[in-house]
């Protein structure tokens, strides 16, 4: 039996020790104090954590619904110094003892440096790919949701990992294939940061043979951007804030944390990793896809329609509306790194609620939306319910009509967002369901991965596989449904 011993250090946010009338601690089910000492009858020891009382919450113009208890921060205390002393330093070991390597813990010197993370930067026509060699493999697999387990399978099971790969070292062996992973990889898991170093390395190996990884947005790497974190699962802000806290302290305020107060309380370290212009916003999101043309196939997170390619100027505006977001330059008044720009806390909630209001109001709207919006990163009209036939009446003629103004001699639809039990085809073959659910936190289905061989079958037909775990090569036609419940 193998163990190995890191030492770490990390920053911990503490807006003022919680506690409620029964001296009670935090429940582990809230994953900041902001979202615990909002509840009611809950205290802290100089004030209460309260909403603003002209509003119970705050409607954003893309739609999405702020609520009041995500972003709190002390509304009574003596005075602002209380709340800039309340951080502390701590050093922790971290034993961890694994017989394989698929709990081995994942060490790098340089996993808090924005290079890590870092994917080839978007050039004009990266993301419609149509003239591609006859019988190139394009592989996809949906949703993460920061699971390191799931997404070694999804690309055990892709066949792009040399032999030699280990969950702690990808290495790329898929020659010239193109890999889509269509969004979702944070929120839900406790490794969103190791998904994210993972990913990212193959795509940097994968040109240098010929071969590419596209990542699209899903609606949670949006909500995260716009600091919305009701999905983030308590170990992934602890992952995020050992790996990145302290060297964002060193970056922002000369090694101290005054830069986190702007932040309101709000897991500092994850929304400033994750905003538009944030660190990770230029090296990743500003070169991820809303949708990308592969071959034949369009991929998206959730779906496209006619009105979508009509409304946001194409596939390519849209990819750059979310490009030139997360690049925006926040005003002047947002950036206060040094903490001491603020005169009491009431200044401290305003500005931080400016910093949502400000992501949200500039966000184009092909990344915005909610539940039950139509937005390509949150509908549903092709893919729910999972595993049967969509309710929607007007699903068929919505991804014809939506194809078919497409060109490029489009056939298909490959989306994730809403998970099925096992990957399927929808609407006469034309919505690929993608998202299995694989992911500890959401269903820990079992990782299955699309495979599409261009122009691979009789008369340049695009040969469609799904591939397995246990190595299984199954084909289309046994993952159709046709107006029923597919009888898995």
């Amino acid at each position: 039996m193998n163990s190995c011993k890191v030492i770490v250090h990390a920053r911990q946010f503490r807006a003022i020790s919680a506690r409620t009338n029964g001296a009670r601690r935090a429940p582990a089910r809230y994953h900041n104090l902001a979202a615990f000492a909002a509840t009611p009858g809950t205290r802290v020891s100089s004030g209460r954590f309260a909403s603003n009382p002209k509003d119970s919450s705050s409607v954003l113009s893309n739609g999405y619904t702020f609520p009041n208890s995500r972003l709190r921060v002390l509304t009574q205390v003596d005075d602002l110094h209380s709340l800039r002393k309340s951080t502390r330093r701590f050093s922790t070991s971290i034993h961890v003892k694994s017989d394989s390597a698929e709990t081995a813990p994942f060490i790098d010197d340089n996993i808090a440096d924005p290079s890590s993370y870092a994917i080839p930067t978007f050039k004009k026509g990266d993301d419609v790919l149509t003239d591609l060699p006859k019988g190139t493999r394009i592989l996809s697999f949906g949703d993460v949701h920061g699971d390191i387990l799931a997404l070694y399978k999804f690309l055990q099971a892709s066949q792009l990992l040399h032999p030699k790969s280990t969950i702690t070292n990808p290495i790329w062996d898929g020659g010239d294939a193109i890999l889509v992973q269509c969004g979702d990889i944070l929120d839900r898991g406790a490794e969103e940061l190791f998904c994210l170093r993972y990913l990212t390395s193959l795509a940097r190996q994968a040109p240098k043979h010929g071969g590419r990884v596209l990542l699209l947005h899903g609606n949670h790497e949006a909500l995260n951007a716009n600091g919305l974190f009701h999905y983030a699962d308590s170990k992934g802000n602890e992952e995020i804030e050992v790996v990145l806290g302290k060297t964002i302290d060193a970056k922002k305020s000369d090694g101290s944390e005054r830069w986190r107060i702007q932040y309101g309380g709000n897991e500092p370290s994850r929304w400033a990793a994750f905003e538009p212009n944030g660190w990770l916003a230029k090296p990743l999101y500003s070169s991820m896809h809303v949708a990308a043309i592969v071959g034949k196939t369009v991929f998206v997170h959730a779906g496209l329609t006619k009105d979508h390619l009509d409304t946001y100027g194409g596939i390519e505006n849209m990819n750059e509306a979310a490009r030139d977001w997360y690049l925006q330059e926040y005003p002047e008044e947002l950036q206060n790194d040094d903490g001491y720009g603020f005169k009491n806390v009431q200044e401290v909630i305003d500005n931080a609620n400016l910093r949502a209001k400000t992501a949200s109001k500039t966000m184009p709207e092909c990344l915005g939306g909610g539940i039950g919006a139509a937005s390509p990163v949150w509908m549903r009209e092709y893919s729910s319910p999972g595993d049967s036939a969509p309710t929607s009446p007007l699903a068929q003629k919505m991804i014809d009509d939506c194809l078919n103004d497409i060109t490029h001699d489009v056939q298909r639809m490959v989306m994730g967002h809403t998970p099925q039990n096992h990957i399927n085809a929808a609407l006469k073959g034309k919505a690929w369901r993608i998202d299995v659910g694989a992911s500890r936190g959401v269903m820990n289905g079992t990782p299955e991965v699309l495979e599409i061989i261009h122009k691979g079958g009789e008369n340049d037909d695009d040969v469609i596989n799904i591939l397995t775990v246990e190595g299984d090569r199954i084909p289309a036609s046994e993952r159709q449904i046709d107006g029923f419940v597919f009888p898995f």
